[in-house]
C-alpha cells in the first residue's frame, strides 16, 4: 500500500460504507451517507469523484447505473493509519501505548486477557 494514503473522516465514512458490502450504487452511498452524516446528494457526488481521482475507489458501468468500489482494503488501511498514529504520538513505542491505558486504568480484565493472548499467539509465531 502506498505510504502517502492517509484517509480524513470524509473518507473515512465512504470506505466503510463500501467495505460493509460492495458494490454499491451513487443512490446506495447517497442514502448511506444521508443517514451517517446528513450529506446531500451533490456532496456525496463530489467525494466519490475526489476519491476516484486519488485512486482509493473505482466504479464500473452497472446496467442502470454506476457501481462502485474499494481499491484500498480495510486491513491494510487501518493498520497504515495504526503505524502513522503510534509513530506520531508515541514515537513508535507500543509499549508507551499500552503503558498510558494502563497507568489510566482504561483496560478491564477482559482487555488484559486479550492482550495476553494476543501476546502469546505472537509468542508462538515468532518460534
Amino acid at each position: 500500500m502506498e505510504e502517502n494514503i492517509s484517509l480524513n473522516n470524509s473518507e473515512w465514512n465512504i470506505m466503510e460504507e463500501l467495505w460493509q458490502g460492495q458494490p454499491k450504487t451513487l443512490m446506495q452511498i447517497v442514502h448511506g451517507m444521508k443517514e451517517k452524516q446528513g450529506w446531500s446528494k451533490s456532496t456525496t457526488n463530489t467525494m466519490l469523484r475526489r476519491m476516484q481521482e486519488k485512486g482509493y475507489i473505482r466504479y464500473e458501468a452497472g446496467k442502470k447505473a454506476r457501481l462502485y468500489f474499494a481499491v484500498l482494503e480495510r486491513k491494510d488501511v487501518v493498520l497504515r493509519e495504526t503505524e502513522s498514529f503510534l509513530n506520531r504520538a508515541y514515537g513508535g513505542s507500543l509499549g508507551m501505548l499500552m503503558n498510558t491505558f494502563a497507568e489510566n486504568h482504561q483496560l478491564t480484565a477482559a482487555d488484559i486477557e486479550e492482550l495476553r493472548q494476543i501476546l502469546h499467539k505472537a509468542e508462538k509465531n515468532e518460534g
